[in-house]
């Protein structure tokens, strides 16, 4: 079952669907970005508009979260659409948006 997560992209203004299926991690890249895993090997990585504090896991932990409901729907070809700004838990801070994202 194909599941898919709809990214809105800031800059330039767009939505764009990638797959949830075969993920096996993501992480915290850098401070600024977070980097989504495939098991064939390829990776996406995500730039956030504002820069996270050392070691806050947030964005790449709700995004995880909303990976895991994904897979959960037992719904052929599902879409979770991600929200712009990412909400952070704790509420600290600016709730960052996408900026871009590269394929590798």
């Amino acid at each position: 079952m194909e599941k898919y997560l709809s990214i809105y992209l800031t800059t330039p203004a767009s939505r764009s669907l990638i797959s949830a299926n075969g993920i096996v991690g993501i992480n915290m890249a850098t401070t600024q970005t977070v980097k989504i895993w495939y098991k064939e090997g390829k990776t996406i990585t995500l730039t956030l508009s504002a820069v996270m504090a050392a070691n806050d896991n947030s964005i790449a932990n709700f995004l995880f979260n909303e990976i895991a409901k994904t897979q959960e729907e037992s719904y052929v070809g599902t879409i979770t659409y991600i929200p712009t700004p990412l909400p952070k838990p704790d509420g600290a801070g600016n709730n960052p948006t996408i900026t871009s994202m590269t394929i590798a």
